[in-house]
C-alpha cells in the first residue's frame, strides 16, 4: 500500500506539474451548460457526502472514547486493544485533522474550481504546487473529505489475512468515492484528492510501523498501561491545580477581610 501511494503521488505529481491544465479539464466535466456544478444540487448526491462524513467519525469514535476514559480512569481496562485505539485516533487527529485541516488547507492559498474564473469565480487557477493563490483559509489542497474517506484504510489494515486486503481496497475505493464527490460539486481538483490519499496512508503506514510493524513493536497491554500513567499524571497536574486555586482563593477572602 506504501509503494503504491508513493508511486502513485510521484506520477500524479510529475504529470500534472507538466500538465497542470489537466486539473481544469477533469473538473469542467461537471461543468454542465447552464454554467454550473450541478450534481452539488442533486439530493443523493448531498446524502451520499453526509453518509461520506459521518462514516469515518463514526468508526473513530470507539478509539477515543477508550483513549478518554482510560485517561479518566487510569486504573479501569479498556474496552478495545489499545494499540488499535491509539492507532484509529492518532491517525484520524495527524492526517485528516492536523495535517490536512489544519496546516495544508489553511495556507495553501490555492482556490477551489468553484472560486477559479473559468468556473463562474473570481480567482485565477493554481496548480497543485503553487501555494501563492488567493484563497486565505479553508483551501483547496488538499481534500479534507477525502482524506476522512481514505483515512478508512486505518481500521481495514486491523483486519487480518485476505478480508483485510479485501477491506484496504474498499476503503480506497470509498476515499475515492468521497474525493470524487468533492470534484463533482466544483469543490475540489483532482489532484487535492490525490494527494489527500497519499497523505493520509502515509501518515497511517508510519503509525503502524510505531506500533505493529517494527521489530519489536509495544504489545497491547504496555500501550495501556502507557495511557494509564498518562491518565494519573493528568490527574495529579490537576489536583495541584485544585489546591493552588483554593489556595488563591483563600489567600483573596483573607485580604478582602482585612481591608474590611
Amino acid at each position: 500500500m506504501v509503494f503504491f501511494a508513493l508511486v502513485l503521488g510521484a506520477a500524479v505529481a510529475i504529470l500534472f506539474t507538466v500538465f497542470p491544465q489537466w486539473d481544469m479539464a477533469i473538473s469542467g466535466l461537471f461543468w454542465d451548460a447552464r454554467r454550473h456544478f450541478s450534481l452539488a444540487a442533486a439530493p443523493w448526491a448531498q446524502t451520499a457526502r453526509n453518509l461520506a462524513n459521518w462514516i469515518p467519525w463514526a468508526i473513530a469514535a470507539p478509539a477515543f472514547a477508550a483513549i478518554v476514559l482510560k485517561l479518566i480512569f487510569p486504573s479501569g481496562r479498556m474496552f478495545m486493544p489499545a494499540r488499535a485505539a491509539v492507532l484509529l485516533a492518532l491517525t484520524m487527529a495527524l492526517g485528516p485533522g492536523l495535517l490536512v485541516n489544519g496546516i495544508l488547507k489553511q495556507n495553501w492559498g490555492r482556490p477551489r474550481p468553484v472560486h477559479v474564473d473559468s468556473f463562474g469565480g473570481r480567482d485565477s487557477f493554481k496548480g497543485w504546487y503553487e501555494t501563492d493563490g488567493a484563497c486565505v483559509g479553508n483551501c483547496s489542497f488538499v481534500s479534507g473529505e477525502g482524506a476522512l474517506g481514505f483515512w478508512l484504510v486505518a481500521p481495514a489494515s486491523l483486519i487480518p489475512g485476505t478480508a483485510g486486503a479485501v477491506a484496504t481496497v474498499a476503503a480506497v475505493a470509498f476515499g475515492a468515492a468521497a474525493g470524487g464527490l468533492r470534484i463533482a460539486f466544483g469543490g475540489h481538483f483532482f489532484t487535492d484528492v490525490v494527494f489527500s490519499g497519499v497523505l493520509v496512508v502515509l501518515v497511517i503506514a508510519f503509525t503502524r510501523l510505531w506500533l505493529y510493524d517494527r521489530a519489536r513493536p509495544p504489545s497491547d497491554a504496555a500501550v495501556e498501561a502507557g495511557i494509564g500513567r498518562i491518565g494519573l499524571a493528568l490527574h495529579a497536574a490537576a489536583a495541584r491545580l485544585w489546591r493552588a486555586g483554593g489556595r488563591l482563593l483563600r489567600r483573596g477572602g483573607g485580604s478582602g477581610s482585612g481591608r474590611a
